[in-house]
């Protein structure tokens, strides 16, 4: 009797195993920042918007480069954004790229033929022009 306890009990614990994590995924609409998502066809950006290039950075002539993470949907819209790598000038460059990858626009990545929601991440320099 207390074999098929023990039998019927880790059978319960592997099937909750097994099933929860299948579970929570169906209820996940987005991957995670960390997620893997296999892909066929990678996300592509179709509609830039620069940034606007802020002007405490352009009146003391400072330049940087900040790296944003982009949420893309499976409709090729930026869902969420963020910064993993800042420019540390402390002069509105961060903002400006999250303002400005927000209103970017991209193909959905591919999975099996069907779209898929990706992270992108891609570098954004601030460069002043010459005579600036």
């Amino acid at each position: 009797m207390l074999k098929r306890i023990v039998a019927v009990a880790a059978l319960l614990i592997l099937f909750l195993f097994l099933t929860l994590p299948t579970l929570y995924a169906k209820d996940k609409k987005y991957p995670g920042e960390d997620d893997f998502v296999v892909a066929e066809v990678p996300a592509v950006m179709t509609l830039s918007t620069p940034p606007v290039y802020p002007d405490s950075a352009r009146n003391h002539k400072v330049e940087g480069i900040v790296w944003v993470k982009a949420l893309v949907d499976d409709n090729g819209a930026v869902v969420e954004a963020k910064i993993v790598k800042c420019s540390a000038k402390d002069c509105g460059f961060e903002e400006a790229a999250l303002e400005a990858a927000k209103r970017c626009q991209y193909t959905p990545a591919m999975q099996n033929g069907k779209p898929v929601a990706v992270w992108v991440t891609y570098k954004v320099e601030f460069a002043l022009a010459d005579g600036m």
